[in-house]
């Protein structure tokens, strides 16, 4: 099973339309972008940016019983991510990223994600929104294309 990123620091969950966010930020995002037009899909697309491998080289970890060492085989898991919104405008996909607080793992996804965008969708646009400014911004933006 793999691990996601479930919680977000000082964050409120709160349900609006039948969607369950994460934080309340999310809910002004997703309603302003509902009242400029768009029909933004939250949480929807999962995108594999590094793929996982069965090892050949051997490898020794601590075994979590008997806290000796133990080969490992496990596969190693994909890297995934999942952005907070995806919509399709004027035939590009945009992607918008909404951040209160940033935990230790988000700018490594980041910047695999930035890649993966290059190597895949080079058409797309992504935002990093962390106010409803920025977001106001994004929409002008996305509007000019």
């Amino acid at each position: 099973m793999e691990e996601r990123n479930k919680k977000i620091q000082n964050a409120t969950p709160k349900e609006f339309n039948g969607i369950k966010f994460k934080s309340i930020l999310e809910v002004m995002v997703y309603k302003t972008l509902l009242s400029a037009g768009f029909e933004p899909l939250y949480e929807k697309n999962k995108y594999i940016i590094w793929s996982g491998f069965y090892p050949l080289v051997p490898f020794y970890d601590k075994d979590p019983s008997t806290r000796m060492l133990k080969l490992n085989k496990k596969k190693v898991m994909n890297i995934t991510y999942t952005p907070d919104f995806t919509f399709e405008y004027n035939n590009r996909l945009i992607i918008i990223e909404v951040k209160g607080f940033e935990n230790d793992v988000f700018p490594v996804k980041k910047k695999l994600f930035r890649k993966f965008l290059e190597n895949n969708y080079p058409e797309a646009i992504f935002f990093e929104i962390f106010t409803k400014k920025q977001l106001l911004q994004a929409i002008e933006i996305i509007k000019k294309l």
